[in-house]
């Protein structure tokens, strides 16, 4: 009798079905395990990738956020000499562009709260409202 292979199964024999069920459930776990071998190979590389350009992004955040410091406080301190160069000179333009800033983030704040309260997907809302009011009519008993 020839070895059963890929290209040529094993010859049914007259085992029944419980052991043509046993084959099946072997098959289906053994393509199950396959996928999530899969699957988690490509996750660990998924989160390689993300954990890089993540990585990535909170450092150039961090330098983009040193450079518009070191950017204000020489301004700060151009403004201040361009204004006599008095030793006060350079705390009044400092608490000036704090409360510039101060005002944007207030500003950026109100905005995003504005965001906030504004609902979204209101038509798929809508949409689900219309469908639950006609599955209610249909489905109500007639007296």
């Amino acid at each position: 009798m020839a070895e059963p292979t890929p290209e040529r199964p094993r010859p049914v024999e007259s085992a029944g079905i419980f052991a043509h069920a046993l084959d099946l459930l072997g098959a289906a776990l053994a393509y199950f395990q396959a996928r999530f071998e899969l699957a988690s190979l490509e996750g660990r590389e998924a989160f390689g990738h993300y954990l890089k350009t993540l990585a990535l992004l909170a450092g150039g955040l961090v330098v983009i956020v040193f450079g518009y410091f070191f950017f204000c406080l020489a301004a700060v301190f151009a403004i201040a000499t361009a204004f006599g160069g008095g030793m006060t000179a350079w705390i009044w333009v400092t608490l000036s562009a704090a409360a510039l800033h101060g005002l944007a983030g207030i500003a950026l704040l109100m905005k995003v709260r504005s965001l906030v309260h504004r609902p979204v997907f209101a038509a798929t809302f809508e949409e689900f409202k219309k469908d639950q009011t006609w599955l209610e009519a249909k489905t109500a008993k007639r007296n």
